[in-house]
């Protein structure tokens, strides 16, 4: 299981955050989005590690 801190741009932002989030990071798991979207890369960071609950209710359905 690799966890990884993403940031995403453009068309990379799921279309359900669009237009509120234009540049955005998020956590990762093995390829799925788990937890997002976050306005810093420090925030993102604090989920992966648990530091801080991850944001479940706006990570995109799949």
């Amino acid at each position: 299981m690799q966890t990884q801190i993403k940031h995403l741009k453009g068309d990379d932002v799921p279309k359900a955050w669009r237009p509120t989030w234009a540049v955005c990071w998020v956590v990762e798991v093995d390829g799925q989005i788990i937890a997002g979207p976050y306005a810093s890369r420090e925030e993102a960071e604090a989920a992966a590690s648990g530091d801080e609950d991850p944001k479940l209710s706006q990570t995109p359905a799949p």
